[in-house]
């Protein structure tokens, strides 16, 4: 399976990386060290994660974190959103 990105993904993981190397230098290279080996893991499991209204969400495991993605028809897997999980439930439900 292939992957694409939807545009704004870029600003959800810049805005986090920003957000924790604020934090803790260096601590902004773990988060995307996590976010890069989750999307490996959806890419090699992308029916692992349950789907409800047409989605599916991968949870980080040290941030709180969860990756919303799509499967589309012609095999690729289109990562929608990174989402805090103090974000509303209906930050990104736009995106397609």
């Amino acid at each position: 399976m292939k992957i694409e990105y939807h545009p704004f993904t870029v600003d959800d993981i810049s805005n986090a990386e920003a957000y924790y190397e604020e934090q803790r230098p260096g601590l902004s290279h773990a988060f995307r060290v996590e976010v890069l080996q989750a999307i490996e893991h959806i890419t090699e499991n992308p029916l692992l994660y349950a789907e409800v209204n047409g989605v599916r969400r991968a949870l980080l495991r040290h941030f709180p974190f969860s990756i919303v993605y799509r499967i589309l028809k012609n095999d690729t897997i289109r990562i929608l959103l990174i989402r805090h999980h103090k974000r509303h439930s209906t930050f990104g439900g736009g995106r397609h």
